[in-house]
């Protein structure tokens, strides 16, 4: 998968005593972007098989949309902690 290098943005869940960050990077010529989750970082174990992305973590999801906002990706973050049993 290419990345577009202009387009990326840090997710953060930091609530109740939580510090979790994910990242989120543009497709190349497409209105998707990924997220990662570095579960290794948390010294957590990974909960999902997905691919990974060298030095960011293993891809736990994806958005469809031309321009990710901040709030919606940090809400849709926290709800896949919530799913996967991390909050």
């Amino acid at each position: 998968m290419l990345y577009d290098d202009r387009y990326h943005m840090h997710l953060g869940y930091y609530e109740n005593g939580f510090d979790l960050e994910a990242i989120a990077f543009k497709r190349q010529a497409q209105e998707i972007w990924d997220i990662f989750f570095d579960f290794e970082q948390y010294g957590m174990k990974k909960t999902i098989q997905e691919s990974e992305l060298k030095g960011f973590g293993i891809k736990i999801f994806s958005i469809e949309m031309e321009e990710l906002d901040y709030h919606f990706g940090a809400k849709t973050f926290e709800q896949w902690l919530t799913n996967q049993r991390i909050i």
